[in-house]
């Protein structure tokens, strides 16, 4: 997936579904919630209800494309920015500050399932192999180099951006509930100070006199 990629509009009716039952998934956590819960939530019959969503898994590969159209319209913003660093920070910054509770519970328990599932691991991988790619390309463009070679130098850079902000939604969240504290001001501040360094780093890069390799 690239950033260029045309956005799919999502099924209205798919998307009213997934925002009924992922308090659900939250709760009750992906091996707790059953099918008929599930379908309760979304005031629907189970036999209508399997008939948008075979299994969880279909409901968790949704609510993964779901995020991910998202992040497909972030990221297409942010290349076409003025200043793609600038507009990369923007969005880290919505993104922590607009992770609630409940999605922050959902996103530990799809994760602790794909360490039970091979098929669960599966979506999350694809998942976030498309999400370093769409970073790799902005740390491409703002280093002025080829994405191969924004691949190897800002490797662990993109990998470090993916964890704090993962991670600053789902601590100490899973099996069913939420018992963290919401992130501070502190740590969201922090979070993005390191952000626009690897960013800044990449713009240096970019004007920086160019050695030969021996």
């Amino acid at each position: 997936m690239t950033a260029d990629a045309d956005i799919a509009t999502p099924d209205p009716r798919t998307v009213e579904i997934l925002d009924r039952i992922k308090g659900v998934f939250a709760q009750k956590g992906f091996d707790g919630a059953s099918m008929q819960d599930l379908a309760r939530a979304a005031e629907m019959s189970a036999g209508n209800f399997y008939r948008y969503f075979p299994s969880k898994n279909a409901i968790v590969e949704a609510m993964v494309q779901r995020d991910m159209d998202r992040v497909a319209e972030d990221f297409s913003a942010i290349i076409a920015a003025p200043s793609p660093r600038e507009a990369m920070v923007a969005v880290i910054r919505n993104r922590l500050e607009t992770t609630g509770e409940e999605e922050g519970a959902l996103w530990a328990e799809i994760e602790a399932a794909a360490t039970r599932r091979p098929e669960i691991a599966e979506i999350r991988e694809r998942m976030e192999q498309s999400i370093q790619a769409y970073v790799t390309r902005v740390f491409a463009l703002i280093a002025k180099v080829p994405h191969e070679v924004a691949a190897d130098r800002f490797r662990a850079q993109t990998q470090l951006i993916i964890l704090m902000v993962k991670g600053t939604a789902v601590q100490s969240c899973g099996a069913g509930h939420c018992t963290k504290v919401a992130p501070s001001p502190e740590l969201h501040a922090l979070v993005l100070r390191i952000v626009d360094q690897f960013l800044g780093e990449a713009a240096a890069s970019a004007t920086a006199p160019q050695t030969e390799e021996p």
